[in-house]
């Protein structure tokens, strides 16, 4: 298996956060955060069977770092873990033991967590909505003009009848969004909108008496 960009995005995201404690130099210029980029590049030597612990670990510290510190023990836990399979530190524990307390304590938390999935639906709502008045060929370049430069969105496609996938999982609904790829996709969300606005001055009425909402959280 491979990982996606989104969860190798997570990763680096993960090292810049924890460079200092991990004897990394990262700076704020692209180039020279660069620094630790040889760290992901290791993930390509990896077994089958470790990428797909690096996966599991990645979903259970997405779903986790959404409820605040009540979880730090296990945050920090799977973090040592990642770290270890990286090369950049020693593993102490299974990930077993440090993954099934948390399953069974954030089992109610995480469903109500958004997903990949209620998002994807959101956005086509809105989608919907625009096609009726401009095409789904104008839609699906608006919404294709709109998308943040970031590396994160590597995953995400508009198809010809102007509807926005995730092409890396089989089921996005099982992929739970931290508070900062809900950002990400809110600030698409209102790109999008705005566009459309200036086209049609009235499309957020339109939204309105559709009932869909302008944001992705209710």
């Amino acid at each position: 298996m491979s990982l996606t960009p989104m969860t190798r995005y997570y990763i680096r995201r993960l090292l810049a956060e924890r460079a200092e404690s991990l004897g990394l130099t990262v700076s704020s210029t692209e180039s020279d955060s660069q620094a630790f980029a040889h760290q992901l590049a290791c993930l390509g030597s990896l077994s089958a069977t470790k990428l797909a612990e690096i996966d599991l670990i990645v979903r259970m510290h997405q779903a986790l770092s959404r409820n605040g510190q009540t979880y730090n023990r296990y945050l920090a836990n799977l973090e040592q873990k990642l770290f270890a399979l990286l090369g950049l530190g020693e593993q102490s524990q299974d990930l077993t033991e440090i993954t099934l307390p948390q399953l069974e304590e954030t089992k109610s938390t995480a469903a109500k967590v958004l997903t990949l999935a209620e998002v994807l639906e959101h956005f086509n709502k809105v989608s919907d909505i625009a096609q009726k008045y401009l095409g789904k060929m104008i839609v699906a370049n608006y919404w294709q003009g709109t998308r943040p430069y970031s590396s994160w969105f590597a995953d995400f496609a508009v198809t010809h009848e102007g509807r926005v996938v995730c092409q890396s999982y089989q089921s996005a609904r099982d992929v739970f969004l931290s508070e900062e790829q809900l950002e990400h996709l809110q600030s698409w969300l209102e790109a999008f909108i705005r566009q459309c606005q200036r086209v049609l001055p009235q499309f957020t009425k339109q939204l309105q008496k559709a009932g869909v909402r302008e944001t992705v959280l209710a």
